[in-house]
């Protein structure tokens, strides 16, 4: 439910930087101790509860597709180029913030887990659509400054 108030409208990289700021806001709130629940409980039950982890599948793939809705609403505004693909960058951020909260956990600090979001969120940018003012001015020609060649 904290997660769907947090992505139900995600449309921009600010949204997903102020997505990223408040899961490591709270997670600060406890030093980094505690992990995420339901990875707590996927890590105890996964592998001894067949019906408990794919009740916890499930809610890892509704938290995911939270984070795969807002990346096609950033798709289909421009935001994100048409190549991106919503899915695999959604199951990215999803393994950044997992890991984060664990690496976090271990060292009671939620410096590692800024860290993993960053990156993914990064990785997220680098499927960002050109806008107006990039690339080449109106003749073609490389901008003043720009190295030829590259």
């Amino acid at each position: 439910e904290r997660q769907q108030q947090l992505l139900r409208r995600l449309n921009s990289f600010r949204g997903l930087e102020r997505w990223r700021d408040a899961v490591v806001e709270r997670n600060a709130l406890r030093n980094g101790a505690y992990g995420c629940p339901l990875g707590s409980l996927a890590g105890e039950l996964a592998d001894q509860d067949e019906v408990a982890r794919k009740d916890i599948a499930r809610h890892f793939a509704t938290w995911e597709g939270l984070l795969e809705a807002g990346l096609l609403r950033m798709k289909d505004s421009g935001v994100l180029r048409a190549d991106a693909d919503a899915a695999e960058l959604a199951t990215g951020l999803m393994a950044a913030l997992q890991g984060g909260y664990l690496l976090a956990q271990t060292a009671q600090d939620v410096k590692p887990m800024r860290i993993a979001l960053d990156m993914a969120i990064a990785h997220v940018r680098a499927y960002a659509a050109p806008t107006p003012d990039e690339g080449s001015n109106a003749s073609g020609n490389v901008p003043e400054g720009e190295a030829r060649g590259r």
